[in-house]
């Protein structure tokens, strides 16, 4: 890891929605901030959640990584059963 990610905020477990939905705005902070590229993911950041509030699947994963050093980070959630994390790695 890099001066770029040593901070990043990671989380252990989500525990609850409010949690993962802050986790990824936190997420899309870092991919337009320029210094992150979201390298993939179940459906676009912004679209995790639609309108009436359902989500995209039941399980939704993003991955991100580092522009500088290129680690790599993984947000996964199941929206049905609950649960999820923002981690190092794959």
């Amino acid at each position: 890891m890099c001066e770029n990610c040593e901070n990043i905020r990671l989380v252990k477990l989500f525990k609850s929605p409010r949690e993962y939905r802050r986790c990824v705005e936190y997420i899309k902070s870092l991919v337009d901030g320029g210094g992150f590229e979201l390298v993939e993911g179940s459906c676009p950041l912004d679209k995790a959640e639609d309108e009436n509030g359902c989500w995209a699947d039941d399980i939704i994963c993003h991955v991100i990584r580092c522009g500088k050093c290129k680690q790599v980070f993984s947000c996964r959630v199941n929206t049905y059963r609950g649960g999820g994390s923002f981690a190092k790695g794959r």
